[in-house]
């Protein structure tokens, strides 16, 4: 059996920024699930970077899961949105073609309403595809989200794009909700 049953390919947001992997919600998520989880992300990386390294940091290690959160750096640097698309599909044709069951990670809400529209709609395309293709969603968006409110926690920010410790350990729960049952 492989070393690691999950893997969780993203960005900063999956990295832990700007406290480092051991603040993160991968971190946070393998505690509660006593069960370990490498955590791929890389501060900065587009939905293209990560199609780049998906060969040597997941499929090489053979899990069974991957949870891929991506797409804000994408809207951040003004990615064409079929680029994102394109990108985002490549990703899991290479998980499926390796027999590795992808999670997709819908992005948390990040308070910049321009760059929230872009990223929504990216939101909105990934839960179309994931009802499509009958694959498991984690939704660290509403994790971020007041209740009653419906609106994105203050606590949960460190700078308004990145999490804090509440908004990781928020990310985490939506993650444990998904992946316990997958895992037995």
């Amino acid at each position: 059996m492989p070393p690691f049953r999950v893997i969780a390919l993203g960005d900063s947001i999956t990295y832990g920024y700007p406290f480092g992997q051991a603040m993160s919600w991968v971190e946070y998520a393998s505690k509660d699930l006593k069960t370990p989880i490498l955590n791929q992300g890389i501060n900065g990386n587009s939905l293209g970077q990560m199609l780049k390294r998906i060969i040597v940091d997941v499929i090489d290690l053979q899990p069974k899961f991957c949870v891929v959160l991506g797409g804000s750096n994408d809207v951040y640097q003004g990615t064409d949105f079929k680029l994102m698309q394109a990108s985002f599909e490549k990703i899991l044709r290479h998980l499926d073609e390796a027999g590795i069951q992808p999670l997709i990670g819908l992005p948390i809400p990040i308070e910049d309403e321009a760059y929230e529209k872009i990223l929504g709609k990216f939101r909105r395309w990934l839960k179309k595809i994931a009802k499509e293709r009958s694959l498991k969603a984690i939704d660290f968006y509403s994790a971020f989200l007041d209740p009653k409110k419906k609106r994105p926690v203050p606590s949960y920010y460190e700078d308004g794009i990145h999490p804090s410790s509440k908004g990781y350990q928020a990310m985490a729960q939506a993650a444990v909700k998904v992946l316990r049952p997958l895992l037995g």
